[in-house]
């Protein structure tokens, strides 16, 4: 009769725990308020996978993994399959079966953010300058930069020009979840073959902002605006760092615009 050993019993211990795992786990367990960073935003939009802090996510899947362990062991029993070189087994098993998704739930309770979109075209500076009929040139090439009925939002732009004292370059201002971004920008940049996305806005807010003064000024319109949507032209609108000034510099962190967020459309499939 064949000798059962140690190794033996180890083994058998293993195999009946990996019996009893459950199918999926999520292990990266995120507590209420952590959120993303404006950096790690900005590094995720400019195409870096892994912003998270490697360290901070091992061990968070780590200990995540010892919970699990802990409803099905003893510590006893868990010091001794360890011994045994058979614990591994079980925890690599259970790792495999890691659904969590920190990023997604660190962008979910980060919230919304304001986004703007640069379009072609801008105002001069000093519109106090302007005869009336320079003001009204001036604001009908804003309509067309946006792709407006100028008819309907004559008043719209024209304050847009008069208002907008040191001129600027045209954009689209709005506040909306980061998920969607995030995953239009990857659509577009790193998926093969690329996607092609439009961007869809109705009734949206405008904004002339000069950068490099911080001034600026933004109004609602009226109407439908699409765009091929190009990741280059994009920003997230935040406090100054090393760059130029945001709309956020000029009117304080918070600021609600009046237009809503933009359907982001996959021309080859549906809206994301």
């Amino acid at each position: 009769m064949t000798e059962i050993s140690l190794a033996n019993f180890a083994q058998g211990a293993a195999d009946l725990v990996l019996s009893r795992l459950d199918e999926k786990y999520e292990l990266c367990f995120i507590n209420q308020g952590e959120c993303l960073t404006d950096e790690h935003i900005q590094r995720l939009l400019a195409g870096e996978a892994e912003v998270l802090d490697e360290h901070w996510e091992g061990e968070n899947r780590w200990q995540g993994t010892n919970a699990v362990l802990d409803g099905l062991l003893s510590q006893d029993a868990q010091d001794w399959m360890g011994e045994h070189d058979v614990l591994i087994q079980v925890r690599e098993a259970i790792e495999a079966r890691d659904t969590s998704d920190p990023l997604s739930e660190l962008m979910r309770q980060t919230g919304p953010k304001l986004f703007r979109y640069r379009l072609d075209g801008g105002a001069e500076a000093d519109p106090w300058r302007f005869s009336d009929e320079k003001t009204e040139d001036a604001a009908r090439a804003l309509g067309t930069a946006a792709g407006l009925d100028f008819e309907e939002n004559r008043g719209a732009l024209r304050e847009l020009v008069t208002h907008a004292s040191y001129g600027g370059g045209l954009h689209v201002l709005w506040r909306g979840d980061i998920r969607k971004v995030y995953d239009a920008v990857c659509k577009v940049r790193w998926s093969d073959p690329a996607s092609e996305i439009t961007m869809r806005w109705t009734d949206p807010e405008l904004l002339v902002l000069d950068t490099w003064n911080g001034s600026g000024h933004s109004v609602r319109v009226r109407g439908s605006m699409h765009f091929a949507f190009d990741p280059d032209r994009l920003s997230l609108d935040t406090t100054r760092g090393k760059g130029d000034y945001s709309w956020t510099d000029v009117v304080g962190a918070g600021y609600e615009p009046e237009g809503e967020a933009p359907h982001f459309i996959d021309n080859r499939k549906k809206e994301l």
